[in-house]
């Protein structure tokens, strides 16, 4: 028997709901059940989340029409949350929506990113695909073929800059001494030229946002000179002269850059994880991301190792699960989870903090073997938490390596346009329709990914590998995050590839043609003066035979 899949819609658009159940019915044979949920307040639209969390829906619909940051922050929330399964998220705007928020919803992680218009098509197409690719959906418009190579852009997120280099955050992987394209704000605003910069270090742990990994990498701002050959040695030195004072002239852009944003920077130094399977700190509270620290909420540790090495946190708050109820955050859970710090994470020695227990702090203590320990009897408590969280933060301020200066970082807001950025990569396109496309590269993507394309039109692509591969690998690509005027735009292109290769062939043909009647009027023509010279040679031979007759 198929699966009945749960679908959620959050947002307000009554109309638009009942068009995504009509669509859903209409392109699918998908056994569904819809819920349609919206609120209007911080705190409200917030707790939404736990309802997420507690049903598990397969297929999350978020509406950013209104309360847009509010419904942005939910998407976070359920982005980077490890929930008993994976939630597909698809993002949608109206055309009155800001064109950031489309940048910054699929960095938020979605899955999909849709205007919404007067069908649903595109948004229900491409996420039964991923929902359920066994259905093997088809979209019934034409594809064309050809061949062209193209950049494609991998978002990323930008954490902090500094005088040298940047942090980012991104799903892409990169390594130590890769040599990567990445589109920034600054490359943009002219503040250096140069997109090349130098991985001098990447890692998984100390994570802000959804991501797999980060990456600090150095500006190279100004390329590489690369002498053609043949270029004389002194024109050569010259070259590489010049290049030297450009990095300079940049490299003091950059630095006044740095100092004309440094006073709004703002670092969230003290970070708390909180294990609640109820969660609390989602529950009627206002956002988490509103406090001048950073907090994270899971259910439970499914590996405590990941987990610690992802956040760093200074503070772990724990809700242990009633007595009576078999649970996962029990005394099990905490033993193993101070054995991993003792043993892993010894330089971090973060507080726990215990709700919901009997036991005092010093047995505690006893029990786990660690001295950074407080219990309490009453349940979860945000008070309490915002408390300690706020002691954390003023004693990481407070506190000064002597004789150590701080490099000068600028740190990003993440509603900041300029925290999105983009790895740049090479893609060679096969097969393109206003829907989807087939594309080759071999740049290390992996499913799921979204990329970012501005030709032919300006688009995103949600990124799955295609079984099967050759020398070069394959990926197929849903369309996605584009308006009406885009779409018209695209199938303009469409249409100009099927005629460019008709009046290809036309022009083939016409050139064949032409060439088989050049041909067939110089042999006429040659024939034509050969019997001309036949004709002249007969003619004279007779003149000579009369005048021997004579």
């Amino acid at each position: 028997m198929a699966k009945k899949h749960l679908i959620f819609y959050l947002g307000d658009d009554e109309a638009y709901f009942k068009t995504l159940q009509r669509e859903f019915k209409t392109i699918t044979k998908m056994d569904a059940e819809f819920k349609h949920f919206f609120e209007a307040e911080e705190s409200k639209i917030q707790s939404l989340f736990v309802k997420v969390s507690k049903l598990l829906p397969d297929l999350v619909f978020i509406d950013y029409s209104k309360e847009t940051q509010d419904y942005l922050h939910l998407t976070r929330l359920i982005s980077r949350t490890p929930l008993e399964k994976k939630i597909i998220t698809v993002g949608l705007m109206d055309i009155l929506t800001p064109h950031e928020v489309l940048a910054e919803s699929i960095s938020a992680g979605v899955s999909l990113a849709h205007i919404k218009g007067s069908d649903a098509f595109d948004a229900v197409y491409d996420s039964a695909k991923i929902l359920s690719p066994e259905d093997k959906l088809q979209h019934g418009f034409a594809t064309a073929k050809f061949k062209e190579d193209i950049l494609a852009g991998v978002p990323a997120k930008v954490g902090y800059i500094e005088q040298d280099g940047i942090h980012i955050e991104t799903d892409f992987p990169v390594s130590k001494g890769d040599r990567i394209r990445l589109k920034t704000h600054w490359t943009e605003s002219k503040i250096f030229p140069s997109q090349e910069v130098f991985v001098k270090n990447s890692s998984t742990k100390n994570l802000f946002y959804q991501f797999k990994q980060n990456a600090d990498a150095d500006f190279v701002f100004v390329d590489e000179f690369v002498p053609p050959e043949g270029m004389e040695a002194g024109e050569i030195r010259d070259k590489i002269e010049e290049r030297k004072e450009s990095i300079k002239h940049y490299r003091g852009e950059l630095h006044r850059w740095i100092d004309d944003n440094l006073s709004r920077s703002l670092e969230k130094k003290a970070k708390v994880l909180v294990i609640d399977e109820e969660f609390t700190f989602y529950q009627d509270q206002k956002r988490t991301d509103k406090h001048p620290y950073t907090i994270r909420c899971i259910p439970f540790l499914k590996s405590p190792q990941e987990e610690l090495s992802r956040l760093g946190p200074q503070v772990i708050a724990v809700a242990l699960d009633p007595e009576e109820v078999k649970g996962k955050n029990n005394e099990a859970m905490l033993i193993n989870l101070a054995g991993v710090i003792k043993t892993q994470f010894a330089d971090l020695h973060p507080f726990l903090v215990i709700f919901n227990t009997k036991l005092s702090s010093k047995e505690y203590q006893c029990i786990l073997d660690y001295g950074h320990v407080m219990t309490t009897q009453a349940t979860f408590s945000v008070e309490v938490l915002v408390r300690m969280a706020e002691i954390f933060e003023t004693k990481m301020k407070n506190a000064k390596v002597i004789g150590v200066k701080e490099s000068e970082k600028v740190f990003i807001k993440k509603t900041n346009a300029a925290s999105n950025s983009e790895i740049m990569v090479s893609i060679n396109l096969t097969k393109l329709s206003e829907t989807d496309m087939f594309f080759e590269t071999d740049a290390p993507l992996k499913e799921g990914m979204n990329l970012h394309i501005t030709q032919p039109v300006e688009m995103y692509v949600h990124v799955v590998p295609v079984k099967g591969q050759g020398k070069v690998p394959e990926f197929y690509g849903m369309i996605h995050a584009i308006g009406e005027k885009e779409k018209k735009e695209l199938r303009r292109f469409i249409n100009s590839v099927f005629f460019r290769d008709h009046d290809a062939k036309v022009t083939e043909d016409t050139e064949a043609f032409k060439s088989l009647n050049e041909a067939k009027l110089k042999e006429k023509l040659e024939a034509q003066k050969k019997a001309e010279e036949e004709a002249q040679k007969a003619a004279e031979s007779g003149e000579v035979g009369e005048k021997k007759g004579a």
